[in-house]
Parts: C-alpha cells; sequence; structure tokens
C-alpha cells in the first residue's frame, strides 16, 4: 500500500492513423503527469495472501507542458498483470528490484484542452468519441534502497491510444503470445506479450514491452540474440515477416517496446491469408520462444480482482478468440483454483504458519461451464455469501477462479508447462457478515480499530486507534473520510479492505452521539480478536523455505517472496 504517482513521464513519440511515427510532433516533449489539484493515486493490495494484482485507485491523468493542459482524465482502477520474477537477468537484481509487470486500464471520461497545433492529439481526439483513452505501461527497476534519492521510485515505459465501447478495458483483442513456464514464470528468456494483425494498415503490430530481459534493474534490455516475428505453418515451420529492433540505441523508451511488421511493406495477400489460420510466433535464434497457443485460442476475463459482500452478486465479462478473432460456441471452464494465491507467511519468521486460504467454497457459486455468444463473449455471475471467519483475525476469505477454454484445459492436464497464463484468473475477496446489536458502540467497534492500530503504528501520533478518547475527538474527520466513494484516494481505510458491514457499523456509530453528545462507550469487555484454530494453508512451510533457498525473501521484497509461495495449477477431474 502506498502512493502512485507519474515523475517524470514525457512524450517520446507518437504515432499516426495511418501508421507514420513522429518525434517532432508538438505532443513530443509534453509531460505525462497525475493529478496537481488533490492526493495522489494509491496502491492496493487485495488480501495478505493475494499480494500479485495491486490495483490503482483514484488517479488521475494528464497531458500538460507545465502550460496548459490537453487531456485529462481518472484512471479506472486496475491490477497489474503478467508479473515476471527476475526480467533483469544481472548478478544483484533479485526480489522485487528486478522484476518487471504491466497495467492496462482506460482513462476518462476525458476533458480536452486546445489540440488544434498537433495533429496526432486531432487524431487522438477523433479516434476516442466515447470520451475514453486506453492507457498501457511497464513497469520494472523499482528503487529498494532507502539511501537513494529515487528510494521507491521506478521505470515506466507505455502507450496511450483511443478506446471505444466495443473493447475490453484492460486487455488488446488480438494475438497472445505464450513462453514455456515453470513455476509460474517465463522458462525462456521471454515474457508474455501480444500482437495485432491491422488488415486495414496490413501491418503486425506487436507489443514486446513486457516481454523482453533487461541486464540491470531499469536499465537497458539485455541482448538475447536474434529475435524474429512471424507465423507457424501447419507443419509448425517458422516463417519470417521481420527482425525486432530492439538493440538499436533508446529503441524501448522510444517505443515502449510496440514495432510495426513488416517494417517498410505491407503484408503480402498470402502473409494476410497464412495469418488467419497460423499462430503468429518469436524465435530467438531460430528457435520457437514464445508462440500463440494451439489453434490460436485465447480466453480472458477483463476485469479479473473483485470484493464482494455477502449477499452481493457481480458480473464477470469474458472475451475468447482463434486467431484473433471472435470465437463463437467457445465452452470455457470455469473452477476453484488458489494456485496463484500465497500462503503469506515465512516458516522462519516466529509468526506461525498462515491460515488456508481458498474455503469454504460454499461462500462463493458460479456456473462450472459458461459458453461465448456469436462476439465471442459470455458472462459469469459470482453470488457471494458469508464465509464465515475461516481465517480468525483476517476478515473474511480469498479466492482463486481459474477459466480455460475446454479444450484448452485438456491440453494443459497434459502439458501444464504450456497453453496458459498463470496470470490470468480471477481473485475474489468475500468478507464476513459483521452486524452488532443496535445501538452500535465503541465495545463493538474495538477490534477492528485495534487492527488499524497494530497495522499502521505511524498514525499514533496524530490518532490513537485503540482509545477511546483519541478516536472520538477525530469522529468529525473520520466520518468525511469513512464516507468518501472507494475510488477516492483519500477513501478510509486506504487499504479498501473494510466490509460493507463494518463501514456501515462505523458511520452509524461515528455519526450518532449519546446523550453527552459523543458517540456511545459501551459497557463491558469488546469481543476477542479471532485467534487459534483455523486451518493451515497447504504446503506453506515448504513453500516459503523454496522461496527463501532462490533468494526470494521477504527482506528482497514482498511481490518476489510472494510469486515463489505459489503452488501448481489444480485442474478438476472431469474438465467436460
Amino acid at each position: 500500500m502506498g502512493n502512485f504517482r507519474l515523475v517524470g513521464c514525457r512524450v517520446t513519440m507518437v504515432s499516426y492513423a495511418d501508421g507514420k511515427t513522429s518525434k517532432r510532433d508538438p505532443a513530443v516533449g509534453m509531460w505525462i503527469i497525475d493529478a496537481n489539484q488533490r492526493v495522489a493515486g494509491k496502491l492496493v493490495d487485495l488480501d495478505p495472501q493475494q499480494q500479485l494484482v495491486s490495483q490503482i485507485w483514484g488517479m488521475i491523468v494528464r497531458l500538460t507542458d507545465r502550460k496548459h493542459e490537453y487531456f485529462s482524465g481518472a484512471y479506472a482502477k486496475a491490477p497489474f498483470t503478467d508479473i515476471w520474477w527476475g526480467r533483469a537477468k544481472k548478478s544483484g537484481s533479485q526480489g522485487d528490484t528486478g522484476a518487471g509487470s504491466m497495467y492496462q486500464s482506460v482513462i476518462g471520461p476525458i476533458a480536452w484542452g486546445d489540440t488544434k497545433r498537433s495533429r496526432f492529439l486531432r487524431e487522438l481526439r477523433a479516434a476516442a468519441p466515447d470520451g475514453f483513452l486506453s492507457i498501457k505501461f511497464n513497469l520494472d527497476g523499482y528503487n529498494m534502497s532507502p539511501d537513494s534519492a529515487s528510494f521507491t521510485m521506478g521505470r515506466l515505459v507505455g502507450t496511450i491510444g483511443p478506446w471505444s465501447a466495443n473493447e475490453p478495458k484492460h486487455f488488446v483483442i488480438g494475438r497472445q503470445l505464450l513462453p514455456q513456464i515453470a513455476n509460474h514464470t517465463p522458462a525462456g528468456s521471454m515474457n508474455f506479450m501480444q500482437a495485432v494483425v491491422d488488415e486495414k494498415t496490413k501491418r503486425i503490430y506487436a507489443d514486446f514491452g513486457n516481454a523482453l530481459p533487461t541486464t540491470t534493474p531499469g536499465g537497458p534490455l539485455m541482448p538475447i540474440g536474434t529475435l524474429d516475428l512471424g507465423y507457424l505453418d501447419r507443419h509448425n515451420n517458422f516463417h519470417s515477416i521481420g527482425k525486432v529492433d530492439y538493440r538499436q540505441r533508446d529503441w524501448y523508451p522510444t517505443t515502449a517496446g510496440i514495432q510495426k511488421f513488416p517494417r517498410n511493406r505491407k503484408l503480402s495477400r498470402a502473409e494476410m491469408a497464412a495469418l488467419k489460420k497460423y499462430r503468429v510466433a518469436v524465435t530467438q535464434n531460430e528457435e520457437v520462444i514464445v508462440q500463440e497457443n494451439t489453434n490460436g485460442w485465447y480466453q480472458r476475463a477483463d476485469q479479473f480482482v473483485f470484493r464482494l459482500n455477502p449477499d452481493e452478486k457481480t458480473d464477470v465479462h469474458f472475451w475468447a478468440t482463434q486467431y484473433g478473432k471472435a470465437l463463437a460456441g467457445a465452452k470455457l471452464l470455469i473452477f476453484f483454483d488458489s494456485s496463484g494465491l500465497q500462503p503469506g507467511g515465512n516458516a522462519k519468521d516466529g509468526m506461525g504458519i498462515p491460515p488456508k486460504f481458498g474455503i469454504p467454497e460454499s461462500a462463493l457459486k458460479f456456473d462450472r461451464i459458461i459458453k461465448t455468444g456469436a462476439d465471442g463473449r459470455a458472462t459469469l455471475t459470482l453470488s457471494a455469501f458469508s464465509p464465515k471467519s475461516p481465517r480468525g483475525y483476517i476478515d473474511g476469505q480469498v479466492y482463486g477462479i481459474r477459466y480455460l477454454i475446454t479444450d484448452v484445459a485438456k491440453a494443459v492436464k497434459d502439458n501444464p508447462a504450456f497453453g496458459f497464463n498463470p496470470s490470468d484468473f480471477l481473485s475474489v475477496l468475500v468478507y464476513d457478515t459483521f452486524r452488532p446489536e443496535p445501538p452500535v458502540t465503541w465495545t463493538n467497534l474495538v477490534p477492528i480499530f485495534q487492527q488499524y492500530g497494530n497495522l499502521y503504528p505511524i498514525m499514533d501520533g496524530i490518532i490513537d486507534f485503540t482509545s477511546y478518547d483519541s478516536v472520538v475527538a477525530n469522529a468529525h474527520l473520520l466520518a468525511f473520510a469513512f464516507g468518501l466513494p472507494v475510488e477516492d484516494p483519500n477513501h478510509m481505510p486506504v487499504t479498501r479492505d473494510l466490509s460493507r458491514d463494518k463501514t456501515k457499523a462505523i458511520l452509524s456509530w461515528l455519526t450518532t452521539p449519546g446523550a453527552d453528545g459523543k458517540p456511545l462507550p459501551g459497557t463491558g469487555a469488546p469481543p476477542e480478536i479471532a485467534t487459534l484454530p483455523w486451518e493451515f494453508a497447504e504446503h506453506a512451510a515448504e513453500l516459503a523455505e523454496h522461496a527463501i533457498s532462490v533468494g526470494a525473501t521477504p527482506q528482497a521484497g514482498a511481490k518476489s517472496f510472494a510469486i515463489h509461495t505459489r503452488m501448481g495449477i489444480h485442474l478438476p477431474d472431469d474438465l467436460d
């Protein structure tokens, strides 16, 4: 949890509607920055046992030359995905410092400034009639050294373009290229990536931004030999369409890793025909390193992180494609799979073994099979019920739900090293029911405030959450902060882990004074914070020891430790 700011980000190049690029457009050199009239956006984990889908909440994105603003809009909350532990390859790059990941979302509704003097901005505005822009950025080079002037900073490289209402917000419908995987991460030297075959310009646009390794954290791309992009024919013979220019100076910071193929010509009629029925792939020194899935299949949920209260429902929107086109009638298998979650404990830290996640399954209901329509889209409804405190001191329960096209699931069962992206699953936090007898008093709420006091001792100098008098003295301020919309960067708690029921109870108590004009103190001893026994997370000790053995200690970074405490994919026995 912390602030997320855009610092020192500038436009390096623009691409026009006809595919041509420019470094001289007036937009080049302008600043991409966050809010100037409110606090920064917030980076928030879903749960202590799911720290690998951290979302950015409440961020504003602006384009400015420091004198005038050319567009601005709210960033729709989104988690990172495709995290790549060890993107930086040289020694000293272990832990979160050496990792990479990416975010994709939308900005809007857009408030436009004067776009007349920039061809790029005029075309961008015309191409976004729905009032939203798409934004995708890659992160790496996170600085964990407290003695450094750039402590907690990192490198951000990305793109902004038009978005339309018939598109997903958090991924690109196109050609999804997969590496071989081992322990949830790429086994080779490239990560997951996307490409699009543009039938209008007759070019392939491929995004290598989060797919290529670097020498050092936030440093130059590592030379890994000759890379070619092309396709695999029905005999799995590779046909090159062009070489990747990644070794050119400043290629990554200038292009964000996006390149068009072929460079100096259009795709031929034969190439266009082949790309409609054959898989896109990339070779490294003439060996395939990433490629589309079997038969060009791909499935993806748009939003994949959810917080649900008991008796709430939410819809999850899926897309299925084949060779980049909508796949009608695809059967998607939906099943519980907690392999992407993390126990969150270290067997040697003296804190004990963490609680089990993903139980009881009765707290989350959904259809086991859904089918896509003619547009390749399908909707899944999640229905939540109180899990009844299976983790003791942690409110509610966190679940992982995997989804695969049924034929893909069968292929993955035969070969779990290829055919799916470990990041592509739903992470769902279901809260417990909390209904104290009215009127709500301090006695009812002590355990809630006590936990926040334990988590944020730095707040003691402002508010002592363990003290009735201190909390009451700040009742108006707290009522304001707890009552803000969850999307607001000033919302309290910043962790966004307080349920609807508990928020309602706290607001009721803060705003309903007794005869003395103060919130009710209550009588008797407060309920105890839950302690043992609970069910232990399976294999937590072994997973923690494995993580530590490869250098992914908690001290090297929480994300890296979390990655290395995940289990292998858990497929159901029945895949039909």
